[in-house]
């Protein structure tokens, strides 16, 4: 039987992150183990997940990265994990009892290389968010354009059978071991496609995605980045992720492909990360032209540095597999 590793990186959330860990506990199939990174000065995360290592009912892993961020903390804890199957989630997500059970078993499929499923969100006094029905989701057009739409979806989707995708949510998904290399460090916070990074490199090892409808979290985000706004700190809210799918694109890319995605980052792009329709979008959005015109012109600086970034990765990714397996 598969093994499984539970990867929870966590910041400064240690009430979040005792509701997460006592989630597991009641899993029906209990984990192999659960790993848990605390990062930087946050002793308080320490703290919550060793009271909960000394009583778990299965090993935890309580691990330390010196750098605050979801893809260094992942990589930390990948590093340590031993699971054939790991399972990444939140630290302010919680897992209903057949969580892990429903993930574990479309590994029969050896075809198979990741798992998710959406996520349902909640304000912290307990409203749920709107639903919605979207038209597609956890696609990435041949063009390039990323559609998510993994979270908030109707119950009544829950009866629908799985679907295969291009990527999943990253608080909600699994990932065979074996189908990738490591989580991408290249990336600029908050790390916006790191999840979509991997989806790629378990394709480019030629499995399958699935997306299994009936295996919700609950979660409770109190980021304000992804709210799509103009307020807050711009370079994690648009350069950054303007970055990261340029970069990611680029480096997986192949061909043709490579020209028609540049064009379409620079060309169409969306409010939130403009190109030139994107910025007619945004300024019938929000107004402002001034601003909206810097923000236009930064982003497409964002864009060509992580388009150059990507490509060198590109270059680089089968020396970077032969150290990989020659370190194995």
């Amino acid at each position: 039987m598969l093994t499984t590793s539970v990867l929870i990186p966590s910041y400064k959330r240690p009430e979040r992150l005792a509701v997460c860990l006592r989630s597991l506990e009641d899993q029906v199939v209990p984990p192999n183990e659960v790993i848990v990174v605390w990062q930087s000065d946050d002793r308080t995360t320490l703290d919550a997940a060793e009271f909960f290592r000394k009583t778990a009912p299965f090993p935890v892993h309580v691990v330390y990265c010196p750098v605050a961020g979801i893809v260094p903390a992942e990589n930390v804890a990948l590093s340590h994990a031993s699971g054939d199957v790991l399972l990444l989630l939140d630290d302010d997500a919680a897992v209903h009892p057949s969580w892990l059970e429903c993930h574990l078993r479309h590994y029969a499929d050896p075809n198979v290389g990741a798992v998710g499923a959406p996520t349902r969100n909640f304000d912290l006094d307990g409203r749920p968010f709107p639903v919605r029905e979207p038209k597609h989701i956890g696609r990435l057009t041949w063009y390039g354009r990323m559609i998510g739409n993994l979270f908030d979806l109707p119950e009544k989707w829950s009866a629908r059978l799985p679907a295969e995708v291009d990527h999943l949510p990253a608080n909600n998904m699994s990932v065979r071991r074996s189908a990738f290399e490591i989580f991408e460090e290249a990336l600029k916070p908050y790390w916006q496609t790191f999840e979509c990074d991997a989806c790629l490199q378990v394709k480019s090892r030629g499995y399958r995605i699935l997306l299994d409808f009936s295996n919700t979290v609950s979660h409770y985000p109190t980021n304000p980045i992804f709210r799509q706004t103009r307020d807050g700190d711009l370079a994690l809210m648009v350069f950054h992720p303007a970055y990261n799918h340029a970069l990611v694109l680029a480096k997986h890319c192949r061909g043709m492909q490579r020209g028609v995605c540049l064009l379409y980052l620079l060309a169409i792009g969306s409010v939130a990360s403009p190109g030139v329709v994107g910025f007619v979008a945004a300024f019938l959005r929000y107004g402002n032209i001034r601003r909206e015109l810097r923000i236009f012109r930064e982003t497409i600086r964002w864009r060509l540095t992580g388009w150059s970034a990507g490509s060198r990765l590109r270059v680089s990714a089968p020396a970077r597999m032969m150290l990989l397996q020659h370190a194995k």
